[in-house]
């Protein structure tokens, strides 16, 4: 058994000339599910909070040091795990799915889920759990999400499909920072993040290119 924890990288709702470039959409898989809960109890201890002070129950890359982000993909480098993701350059975003970016948020999950399971990055005949950072507040998107990935065929493996908070999930918190270095590689050609968790990344895909 394998679980599956997901976070993007990027505002997929600006398409013009503002925001990021890139919208990305990374994969955390490992087989244990406590393993960095200490360890990330730890790193928010040694932590230095500049801009969330009072929120000590969230942690998110962008708003942290530089040497906090790096000594969490650090201590995740040592795990047993890897990392996938899938990523597009906004402006190359198909017209179709401009008018419905939730539409294309479940698509680019869908084809990532796709993109494990033929290169048989995950044991078939197991269950595997799937763990989403929840991105909406509006309940029925969340539930619309989970149901559309359900929907789906699945020839060769299981899936149990979750949407949680990285203060609730741990893993949801180092995802976050991996997916962060993946974005400054490709935003501002920015590879000091990236260059420590590189060896945990198996696969980068862009589709629409």
């Amino acid at each position: 058994m394998a679980y599956i924890y997901m976070d993007e990288s990027g505002d997929l709702g600006a398409f013009e000339n503002w925001g990021s470039q890139y919208f990305i959409i990374t994969f955390l898989v490992s087989k244990s599910e406590k393993d960095m809960e200490i360890i990330m109890k730890n790193v928010r201890k040694r932590a230095v909070w500049s801009k969330m002070k009072i929120y000590w129950t969230f942690f998110h890359s962008h708003k942290l040091s530089k040497n906090v982000v790096k000594r969490v993909l650090d201590l995740t480098s040592r795990r047993d795990v890897f990392s996938v993701a899938l990523f597009v350059k906004k402006e190359n975003i198909p017209e179709k799915f401009r008018n419905n970016i939730h539409r294309f948020y479940n698509y680019m999950v869908w084809e990532l889920l796709e993109i494990c399971q033929k290169r048989w990055l995950l044991n078939s005949g197991e269950t595997h759990t799937f763990i989403a950072s929840r991105r909406e507040t509006n309940k029925q998107l969340n539930t619309n999400f989970i149901e559309y990935l359900k929907s789906k065929k699945y020839e060769l493996f299981k899936f149990e499909f979750k949407i949680s908070t990285p203060n609730q999930i741990k893993w949801l918190e180092v995802v976050d920072t991996i997916s962060f270095a993946i974005e400054q590689k490709y935003e501002k050609w920015d590879l000091e993040l990236y260059s420590v968790i590189k060896n945990k990344i198996i696969l980068e895909k862009q589709i629409f290119n």
